[in-house]
């Protein structure tokens, strides 16, 4: 299997497997060690599961600024939890190359749903519009937290936000949320949340830290990869609103939908996604069943 991937102004376009070990050289040595992809073999009946289009190359679309899911290493090379899941996958899958596409985190759906990508992986929750727009696979389990700077200098609330500011990456579920909670504050009378949103989480998370904003709503697993990476980071309160988390595919790709199912579902029963996660500190989030668009209250 083959890796590429596609950046506008990136100084490693759109290479073989060969070419971006040579160019990962490039980035910090102790880089993660990531999971021993040639040692999986394709499972001949899921292998068969594939549409014709999709066995030669898997166009991936993914924000690559969301560590540690999705980023970017010192040698512009895609990296994270859910880029090793797909590199597994895609070997599960017997799909011979894989290409990695840097997309605005608002447009990964649209750009699937019009064919452009041929699934979209982005930390993304499963919920009812999602759902109504294509079809999602269940695989991961994640909430969300609340993060300030160490120690709270400006004593946020998380269960009353109302009159701080706090940060969401764009167009998530996370902003939904924090939208609602200044809803909230302005029905009984206080101050709304001012909301600060950006595509780049990664930037946010800086601003956090450094001070100049008060807090951050994110995933469990984000944030808490980010206080190990950020000295004045830290996480606060419990973990709420826990929901299942996988990729979509387009709606009128129901058998690429099915065979990505059952490639997770093998992972899952061998043990693989755990293994897979495990080197990011996140094989605790894995789930034992991976459905295709399950009920969601």
């Amino acid at each position: 299997m083959k890796t590429t991937m596609r950046l506008v102004g990136a100084a490693c376009v759109a290479m073989t497997a060969v070419a971006l070990s040579s160019c990962a050289l490039a980035g910090k040595p102790g880089a993660m060690q990531s999971y021993d992809f040639n040692s999986i073999k394709p499972d001949p009946v899921i292998a068969a599961m594939v549409p014709q289009a999709n066995r030669d190359t898997l166009r991936v679309a993914m924000e690559l600024h969301y560590s540690p899911a999705e980023f970017l290493d010192d040698a512009n090379q895609p990296v994270g939890y859910e880029v090793d899941v797909l590199k597994a996958l895609a070997k599960v899958m017997g799909i011979k190359e894989v290409q990695f596409i840097d997309e605005d985190f608002d447009s990964i759906i649209p750009k699937v749903n019009e064919g452009t990508d041929d699934l979209g992986m982005a930390a993304l929750t499963l919920n009812k519009e999602r759902l109504r727009q294509g079809n999602m696979v269940s695989y991961v389990e994640a909430g969300y937290s609340y993060a300030t700077q160490r120690d709270n200098p400006k004593d946020f609330d998380p269960v009353s936000p109302c009159g701080f500011t706090v940060a969401a990456q764009s167009d998530t579920t996370q902003a939904d949320t924090l939208q609602a909670a200044s809803d909230q504050c302005v029905l009984i009378g206080k101050s709304p949340v001012t909301i600060i949103t950006e595509p780049d989480q990664d930037k946010l998370i800086s601003q956090v830290d450094q001070g100049s904003i008060d807090a951050i709503i994110g995933e469990t697993p984000i944030l808490a990869y980010n206080q190990a990476k950020y000295q004045n980071f830290e996480m606060f309160g419990e973990p709420f609103e826990t929901a299942p988390q996988g990729p979509f595919i387009a709606k009128d790709n129901a058998e690429l939908a099915k065979a990505v199912r059952a490639g997770l579902q093998k992972m899952m029963d061998t043990g693989m996604l755990a293994d897979v996660l495990s080197p990011w500190g996140e094989e605790t989030i894995a789930l034992h069943y991976a459905t295709l668009n399950p009920p969601i209250a």
